[in-house]
């Protein structure tokens, strides 16, 4: 397998001779990632050459890197799940494996196209109800929360309390939405919220089955010393 890194890109001022990262956070490689403005930058490509690499530059190409595997990582979870997708497919075993995913995911009350919901909450599930039909029986735990941080994003402060108040004890939208998609048979991947509960259920689990520390007791009196 070939050995893979973030790419690099290098600019020249040509002023100082100092040579610069592109601004790869922002995907403009004519600009230095420090900020800096340069008044006639060369670009230079992937190699740096012999000059002096910016310290400034330098500091933020970590924080490149770990953006740049994240997207990488994001892809390829994605190209998994059509790959899965196309498996079931191939093998006969699609609509065997979406039949009672199909099912479970339209029960009697959630809102369809004909019956508007008239809650916030009632919105939410189907916005939530869309993005699990798209992804086929599993919901990556990035999509469930871009998803609905974009439906956030549209309301309100007063909507924002008001909702809320309609999702009560689950306390988040997202600890919500994780555990509508499980009831309806779903299954949400790197998720932050069941890997909590699991925590909480084994931390539970072993304090009320610990074995209780035996005590002794003493029946009786005791002796006082003027009765030996």
């Amino acid at each position: 397998m070939a050995h893979v890194e973030p790419p690099h890109s290098y600019l020249l001022d040509t002023s100082a001779s100092v040579v610069h990262h592109g601004d790869y956070l922002n995907r403009d490689l004519h600009q230095p990632l420090c900020g800096l403005a340069l008044a006639s930058p060369t670009k230079l490509g992937e190699a740096a050459g012999e000059g002096t690499i910016c310290p400034d530059c330098e500091a933020k190409v970590a924080e490149y890197h770990a953006a740049w595997w994240r997207e990488r990582a994001l892809a390829l979870e994605v190209e998994l799940a059509e790959l899965r997708m196309e498996y079931r497919q191939l093998t006969g075993h699609g609509d065997e494996a979406r039949e009672p995913s199909s099912q479970s995911a339209q029960p009697t009350d959630l809102p369809t196209a004909e019956d508007e919901p008239t809650s916030l909450l009632g919105h939410a599930r189907v916005e939530l109800h869309r993005l699990c039909r798209q992804c086929d029986g599993i919901v990556p735990y990035w999509r469930l929360k871009t998803t609905m941080q974009a439906f956030s994003d549209k309301l309100s402060p007063d909507e924002r309390v008001l909702l809320a108040q309609e999702i009560g004890a689950d306390g988040s939208l997202l600890r919500w939405c994780t555990t509508e998609i499980v009831n309806l048979g779903w299954q949400v991947t790197n998720s932050p919220v069941q890997e909590e509960s699991e925590a909480m259920w084994d931390a539970w689990t072993h304090d009320a089955y610990q074995t209780p520390k035996k005590t002794k007791w003493r029946l009786g009196r005791p002796r006082s010393r003027d009765a030996s």
